[in-house]
């Protein structure tokens, strides 16, 4: 039965994901938390959900926590672009004006720790860290940079906690980290065909597209660390670092060509012709370097009152490990041009505050605030991860149901910067793209709910 459950779990975590942490990251993985923006995630006094933010908090139970998390997530976005092509310099045809660009989720998680003695714990946590979904349709006007962006994952980590003072606590644990992606977009082959000779008014740049799909997945592993110090009744601190994870994705990409002919390409579309030719844009094995960064967090409790606690929370993800994203036929038979996309994404910033009061025993309400800050910039700032800052509000609550059971609640608003795109054929890896100029605006509503065992 537990096996079907984890089973479940991780199918769910692949149907929907849609980034709404900084990047393509994603920190909704505890609804209890989440009531306070995460503020104080990584400090000793939550439930089991949050050793995601620290591995440490295994320590942090009696006898046996299981904690199961679900978040609704319901962007609305919507972008305004214009488009040219790589040759001539055409307007493309096509909707500049798009909605809901950013798909709706629903992610699941859960997460389990047991005490096995006064000084050693274990926990399992299954969660789905990382991902984003964007489509835009196969005919925008920015359709040659993407149609439509999925990369979806589900990450295990098994933890071990030692514990030798009451007051602190050390742990360690492996990640195990399934990824896959599908990555879309069209083929600009009346460019391409006219560099290659073809009269223009057969090659016709904008008007003889044809596509290419990248679909490839990959297994990987990493770590995690952590260390919380109770140093009095009122104060709790926690820190941890989770390990960057290097996958090299693997699978297929395939290819359309158009659909119309001409009699002077024999009876060929563009599209086909030009791979008759060059022997390139062939269906066949492609891979893909993908990282997805390392983490640290820093997270403290006070006890102001009996009713009161303040939290913070500060966090780094490394988000230098995102530079490029290189698509390569295996094998290359006919020097197929790597797929080349530049990020060039900075490190970012994450932090928040917020407050725990409890009006009673079994009743305790939650509020925080947080700013996310965006790895993106605007010069390599792509429509496929079209990322900006954030602001956060959020609240929450949590009853005692039973002596055993606990049932928290959460809402937020997530408030965006608009990500501005920038894109210019002149840079080398566009030259077949022609220019991308745009702006995405979006917020976020996200629900939560949890409920949690302790025995």
């Amino acid at each position: 039965m537990r096996r079907t459950a984890v089973t479940v779990l991780c199918t769910s975590l692949l149907l929907t994901t849609s980034a709404l942490a900084s990047g393509f990251g994603l920190r909704e993985v505890s609804a209890s938390a989440f009531g306070a923006s995460y503020a104080g995630g990584a400090a000793p006094g939550g439930e089991a959900s949050t050793m995601f933010f620290n591995p440490a908090l295994v320590a942090d139970v009696d006898t046996l926590d299981v904690s199961s998390s679900a978040m609704g997530l319901l962007p609305q976005s919507s972008g305004d672009f214009t488009a040219t092509t790589a040759a001539l310099a055409h307007t493309v045809t096509g909707p500049t004006h798009l909605d809901d660009i950013v798909n709706t989720a629903l992610l699941p998680s859960l997460a389990v720790r047991a005490r096995l003695s006064d000084q050693f714990t274990v926990g399992l946590q299954v969660t789905s860290p990382w991902g984003m979904v964007t489509d835009y349709g196969p005919d925008w006007v920015g359709r040659y940079y993407a149609t439509n962006s999925d990369v979806k994952t589900v990450n295990v980590t098994a933890m071990v906690g030692f514990q030798p003072t009451p007051e602190l606590a050390f742990a360690a644990g492996v990640q195990v980290q399934y990824i896959k992606g599908r990555l879309g977009k069209a083929i600009d082959f009346g460019s391409i065909g006219l560099g290659h000779g073809i009269p223009s008014v057969i090659a016709a740049p904008g008007l003889r597209d044809g596509s290419v799909l990248l679909k490839a997945q990959d297994w990987g592993y990493g770590y995690v660390l952590g260390i919380t110090w109770t140093p009095n009744e009122n104060l709790s601190l926690g820190l941890s670092y989770r390990s960057q994870i290097d996958n090299t994705l693997k699978g297929t990409e395939t290819f359309t060509y158009g659909t119309t002919t001409f009699v002077a390409l024999g009876n060929l579309t563009v599209g086909q012709y030009l791979s008759a030719v060059s022997g390139m844009f062939q269906d066949g094995g492609a891979q893909a370097d993908f990282s997805t960064p390392a983490v640290v967090t820093f997270g403290a409790r006070y006890k102001v009152t009996d009713q009161l606690t303040a939290l913070v929370s500060i966090d780094w993800t490394g988000w230098n490990a995102f530079g490029k994203l290189r698509a390569v036929a295996v094998p290359n038979t006919y020097s197929q041009p790597d797929d080349l996309t530049t990020m060039n994404w900075n490190n970012s910033w994450f932090g928040s505050l917020g407050v725990e009061y409890k009006p009673c025993e079994s009743w305790v309400l939650r509020l925080g605030t947080a700013y996310d800050e965006t790895p993106t910039g605007d010069t390599y700032r792509t429509p496929g991860i079209p990322d900006g800052s954030r602001y956060w509000i959020t609240v929450g609550a949590g009853v005692q149901l039973t002596d055993h059971i606990n049932l928290d609640v959460s809402y937020g608003h997530l408030f965006f910067q608009k990500g501005k795109i920038n894109l210019l054929t002149a840079t080398p890896e566009n030259q077949a793209r022609g220019s991308l100029n745009g702006e995405v605006s979006m917020g976020v509503n996200i629900l939560g709910a949890e409920i949690s065992y302790h025995m």
